[in-house]
């Protein structure tokens, strides 16, 4: 290979694989990036900085990334994702921007998926592309639901707008021109690859209706370049005029998204980057004159100030997935679960409960038979009950006598301890056949 700072490349994804191709070398030749496990890869994104390639999977509902020379791979998020089809790296902050057809949001966290948070919950209807603009603190997406529209926001989901609404069937990739100011996108049902200014106006056809598919989309220099789901192919144009049309790779089946790699990216001081813009969590950018908010992981309040986030969910529902614990926070204004963040592992996980004077959670895993808790950051986590159990489908917190009680369809017995599991007692164990809830009335006794 080349020396690894003159390095261009288109990226592509083909659903089982990521490949790319070389324009440092003259055949153009596409390779596959050594990757494990690609089942169904959509959306693209790239980090010159770190040399890492971004991308989702809309089959394991993951978003992953690896060094483009395939080392590396890890999972960035995978909880909570339903048709993760769009994705936008900020490279100037390190943020991941996504957005999710199946929720219905657009969601960030920082690159390694710590600290994620929902944007936007309202309004959306299938968004399918993002692209960010640090340099202007706007992100842009297309939504091809029943309206289908372009939108505009400020990177902290400030200062939303329709940009475009009119003439639109199913708008696709997105691109952003830095040098000349304007987005480009395509539309598949349209047929066409227009642009526009970045708040939509003087809206012009670049290409008409002479494209089959058109999908992703990117620009690199003077070029546009594009994939096509019915043709199979990778076809480029002059991004001024539209014409010079080439075609790079052809017979390629499941193309999906495009993005050209390369070392250009413009750096911009922002106010993220003096003590993280003074934020506790997630410094976000935002369009001129703020030009960064702060913003708190999921479920979690930003306190008065605008600065910092409260310590925890204050308000929430808890509930069992047998692999997991998921909380919902009753504090903001969405409904978005989080997963319990555990080092220990959980098999089956049924029975639940929570003493709101520490902030733990206690529950059962029937599968490994036995009674945990931990704080609910996931944190100091342990196993109080561990031997004598069979199924323990029932569990109570006694938060003011600082007690456990438990049933177990196995044992057919109902035992109680010390919240840490010592003193373990059975309280009833004659005619019971498979008891199951257990609740508990303080005032009655």
């Amino acid at each position: 290979l080349p020396h690894p700072f003159a390095i261009t490349f288109l990226l592509f994804a083909r659903r089982t694989d990521i490949r790319r191709i070389s324009f440092d070398t003259e055949d153009k030749s596409d390779d596959v990036i050594p990757l494990a496990d690609v089942r169904n890869a959509v959306a693209l994104d790239w980090d010159a900085q770190d040399e890492y390639i971004y991308w989702t999977d809309v089959t394991t509902d993951s978003i992953n990334r690896a060094k483009w020379n395939g080392s590396k791979q890890e999972v960035v998020v995978d909880t909570s994702l339903e048709s993760p089809a769009g994705l936008a790296i900020d490279w100037v902050t390190n943020k991941l921007y996504w957005t999710d057809a199946g929720t219905d949001r657009i969601e960030v966290s920082n690159a390694d998926g710590s600290m994620r948070t929902v944007l936007i919950w309202e309004n959306l209807d299938r968004p399918r592309d993002i692209v960010v603009d640090p340099i202007g603190g706007y992100m842009y997406w297309t939504d091809w639901g029943a309206n289908p529209k372009i939108e505009r926001a400020g990177m902290d989901a400030s200062n939303r707008i329709v940009i475009i609404s009119s003439n639109l069937t199913w708008p696709n990739g997105l691109a952003i021109d830095y040098q000349t100011e304007r987005l480009y996108w395509a539309d598949a049902g349209m047929k066409t690859i227009e642009y526009g200014n970045f708040d939509g106006s003087e809206r012009k056809v670049l290409i008409g209706t002479q494209l089959p598919h058109p999908f992703g989309l990117t620009l690199h220099e003077s070029r546009i370049y594009w994939t096509d789901w019915q043709s199979k192919s990778i076809q480029s144009a002059d991004k001024q005029t539209g014409l010079d049309r080439t075609t790079l790779a052809e017979n390629l089946e499941n193309l999906m998204d495009i993005h050209m790699f390369h070392r250009h990216r413009t750096f911009v001081q922002t106010p993220c980057m003096v003590n993280n813009g003074g934020c506790s969590h997630l410094c976000l950018l935002a369009p001129p004159p703020k030009g960064s908010s702060c913003a708190c992981p999921t479920g979690i309040n930003l306190q008065v100030d605008g600065k910092s986030c409260s310590h925890g969910m204050n308000r929430f529902l808890i509930f069992a997935r047998r692999t997991d614990i998921r909380m919902v926070s009753l504090d903001i204004p969405y409904f978005a679960d989080v997963v319990l963040p555990m080092n220990g592992s959980m098999k089956n996980t049924i029975a639940i409960g929570v003493d709101p004077k520490e902030g733990k959670v206690y529950w059962s895993d029937s599968t490994l038979k036995k009674v945990s808790r931990a704080s609910i950051d996931g944190s100091e986590y342990e196993d109080i009950i561990s031997t004598g159990l069979m199924t323990t489908d029932g569990l109570a917190v006694d938060a003011v006598g600082r007690k456990i009680y438990w049933t177990d369809t196995g044992t057919n017995r109902i035992e109680v301890a010390n919240l840490n599991g010592s003193m373990r007692k059975v309280l009833i164990w004659q005619n019971l056949d498979s008891p199951r809830a257990i609740a508990l009335y303080h005032e009655m006794g």
